[in-house]
């Protein structure tokens, strides 16, 4: 088995050593999906931030007395949105 992190840290020097045992490597592949994985991964921490800023907002916006029904709906488009992004996140590492 390939270790992820030498192919992410030096992906000819694998390919090279691949290369001479006979195996063909998909470098674009690889390179399109690790870049993917990477933007999934950045935006899925993005909202989990933002999901964790909301509610505290919340905490502040109930201690206050006042409605927070426009940020509890804020927060559930981002649980929408980072379930999706950790799902896809999921997918990207089976395929890697």
């Amino acid at each position: 088995m390939l270790d992820i992190q030498a192919l992410r840290n030096d992906l000819d020097g694998v390919v090279g050593l691949l290369k001479k045992r006979g195996y063909t490597f998909d470098t674009a592949s690889f390179t399109a999906l690790e870049q993917e994985r990477k933007t999934v991964q950045t935006r899925t921490q993005d909202l989990q931030a933002k999901r964790n800023n909301a509610s505290k907002q919340i905490g502040f916006a109930k201690s206050k007395g006042e409605d927070v029904s426009t940020i509890m709906a804020e927060v559930v488009g981002l649980a929408d949105q980072l379930k999706a992004d950790e799902t896809r996140l999921a997918e990207l590492q089976i395929q890697l």
